[in-house]
C-alpha cells in the first residue's frame, strides 16, 4: 500500500520549538593561538552570547561574580549575557583588552589571533553570537551566567567529540566553506549545551522553565500574528 504524505506534522514541544528557532542571525569567530603567559580581558557585547571552544592546551576563565573556572581541551563554555570576562594561561595571569591584541582580519566575520609568550600553547576558537527571535531571547535570558560542558574524553557524547574536532580542524585548516560550516556546527553546539544544561535542572525547576518558555512563545505568536493583520489592514 502506498502512503502519500501530505501533511508536515508541527512542533508540540514549547521548548523544542524555542531551541529550533535559536538560528543565529549575526556572527563574529576568532581562532586564538596563544602561548603562555597569557591573558584576555574581553567587553561586554549587549545583548549577545559569547562562547569559547578550547581545542588544545587549557585555560581559565573568569566571569565577574562567579568563581574562575578551568577549561581542559575539548571543553565548551558558554556567556549567554554576553557579560565581560577574563580567559588566561593561568588564573593570576595579567589581561589586556581584548582591543588591544591585533588581530589578522581573514574575512568580516573570522579572525585569527596570536599572542603571548614563549611558554605551553592554547588553542581556542571564540565567538560572539546574537539571537533576535523574541522565545530565543527569552530562553537565553534564563540561563546562567556561565554554562560549561567538558566533554573531550565523554565517551557517552562521542557527536560532540566529534563536532568539537570537526570545527578545530575547519577553523585551522580555512578551507573553502568552513565559515559556513563552522557556523552550522555552532548552532548544534549551542543548543546542546541548553539542552544539557537543562536535563541537569531539577524537576520542579524544568517544568517551570518550559511553562515560562511556552508563555513566551505564545506572546511571541500573537505579536507576529497582531502585525501581519496591521500590514494587511493598511
Amino acid at each position: 500500500m502506498t502512503r502519500t504524505i501530505t501533511k508536515i506534522p508541527e512542533f508540540t514541544d514549547p521548548l523544542g520549538e524555542t531551541l529550533h528557532l535559536l538560528r543565529l542571525t549575526g556572527t563574529l569567530y576568532c581562532r586564538s593561538e596563544l602561548t603562555a603567559p597569557w591573558g584576555v580581558d574581553l567587553p561586554s557585547f549587549d545583548g549577545c552570547m559569547m562562547f569559547h571552544i578550547v581545542t588544545a592546551g587549557h585555560c581559565w576563565i573568569e566571569v565577574k561574580g562567579e568563581e574562575p573556572r578551568l577549561l581542559q581541551q575539548g571543553s565548551l563554555v558558554l556567556v549567554p549575557h554576553g557579560n565581560g570576562h577574563c580567559i588566561r594561561s593561568g588564573p593570576e595571569e595579567d589581561a589586556v583588552p581584548l582591543f588591544d591584541i591585533p588581530v589578522e582580519k581573514v574575512s568580516d566575520r573570522y579572525e585569527i589571533m596570536r599572542y603571548g609568550g614563549a611558554g605551553e600553547s592554547t588553542h581556542i576558537t571564540c565567538c560572539v553570537v546574537r539571537f533576535d527571535h523574541v522565545a530565543g531571547q527569552k530562553l537565553i535570558s534564563l540561563l546562567p551566567k556561565v554554562l560549561h560542558i567538558n566533554s573531550w574524553a565523554d565517551d557517552e557524547d562521542s557527536w560532540l567529540h566529534s563536532t568539537l574536532r570537526f570545527i578545530a580542524r575547519e577553523a585551522r585548516d580555512l578551507r573553502p566553506g568552513g565559515e559556513t560550516v563552522i557556523t552550522h556546527l555552532a548552532d548544534i553546539l549551542i543548543i546542546q549545551a541548553i539542552r544539557s544544561w537543562i536535563d541537569s535542572a531539577p524537576e520542579a525547576e524544568r517544568g517551570c522553565l518550559i511553562c515560562i518558555v511556552a508563555i513566551s512563545f505564545l506572546k511571541a505568536a500573537i505579536h507576529s500574528m497582531r502585525c501581519r493583520l496591521k500590514y494587511c489592514w493598511n
